[in-house]
């Protein structure tokens, strides 16, 4: 039965693939455009959000750039263990997740595998899903939402940032699996709405989010509207 469900799944978003380049692709500019109107109404965001997020992410950038000839195994293992969970999503058993010391790793599963688990790590900023899935936990649990939340979110986002434009490069053989051209359509739409959504979720929560979707969801259909 698994081994069924697997099999169609990897069908499916395999088959989605030419769709979801289309879709990336129309998101990059309604993106763009919803992030021109956070500017025309930047006002009426919640800065007290905003300036502890960006200490965090001032402060990881910085430290991140002191420290670029350190970087190894720390940016490895999120990058396999992102792999981990969007194979385990898709109903692959993963095998092992081997890290070196310098930096290299690699992960085995069964399975045909999906280009969605070939670009996870480079769209899916694994830590500060993590650290806004933590935050939620704390809030909902305490009643509150302090400070330290939005610095950690920040220090997550940079960390990440900075272990994307390290790891996008052309001898990337995940690229190579999911397939060059749809990489290159399919990155850059798929990490603005990630970013803009963290972004989002920094300034006014889950209901920053739904905003967020809204606003790029208008948009691109402005813009499919002006092309057809």
């Amino acid at each position: 039965m698994i081994r069924f469900l697997r099999f169609w799944i990897d069908r499916l978003i395999n088959w989605m693939k030419i769709p979801a380049a289309l879709l990336m692709l129309l998101a990059v500019p309604a993106v763009w455009q919803s992030f021109e109107r956070y500017w025309v109404i930047r006002n009426q965001l919640n800065l007290h959000n905003l300036i502890y997020f960006a200490v965090g992410l001032a402060f990881m950038l910085g430290a991140r750039v002191v420290f670029a000839n350190r970087n190894g195994c720390a940016e490895t293992m999120e990058h396999e263990l992102t792999h981990t969970v969007f194979a385990l999503v898709t109903l692959h058993p993963v095998h092992g997740v081997s890290v070196e010391d310098e930096g290299g790793g690699s992960m085995s599963f069964s399975g045909g595998g999906n280009w969605l688990i070939a670009l996870a790590p480079y769209c899916f900023p694994l830590l500060a899903v993590g650290m806004g899935m933590f935050g939620t936990a704390f809030a909902e649990m305490t009643g509150t939402a302090p400070d330290w939340i939005y610095i950690g979110m920040g220090c997550a986002v940079g960390y990440n940032l900075f272990a994307l434009a390290q790891q996008i490069h052309p001898e990337q053989t995940d690229f190579k699996v999911a397939g060059y051209w749809f990489t290159i359509c399919f990155l850059p739409g798929a990490n603005m709405l990630m970013y803009g959504a963290l972004f989002a979720f920094v300034e006014r929560g889950w209901a920053g989010v739904e905003f967020f979707g809204r606003l790029v969801s208008y948009y691109g259909r402005h813009l499919v509207a002006g092309v057809l």
